[in-house]
């Protein structure tokens, strides 16, 4: 798994779609939409269990830009997916 890439992320809930924005050697960086907003979120690396999506990231760029307009988003998230 690497930046810039769509994930089908399964958690204790259900399936989440995130954005991930950055992989690092203890945490991974992921945006996805919930009923507080859009925010980065911090999982651990080890225990993330996803499957990268062949979807345009552009395409889901806008799509989370347009949702986070609608419900808040963070400053961060907002920085990270304008890039």
């Amino acid at each position: 798994m690497e930046a810039n890439t769509i994930i089908t992320l399964h958690e204790d809930e259900g399936y989440r779609t995130a954005l991930v924005v950055a992989v690092g050697p203890k945490f991974t960086q992921v945006i996805w939409a919930d009923s507080s907003g859009m925010k980065i979120h911090k999982l651990p690396t080890e225990t993330i269990k996803a499957v990268v999506l062949d979807y345009p990231l552009a395409k889901a760029k806008k799509s989370m830009r347009r949702s986070g307009n609608l419900f808040g988003i963070t400053k961060s998230a907002k920085r990270a997916l304008r890039a």
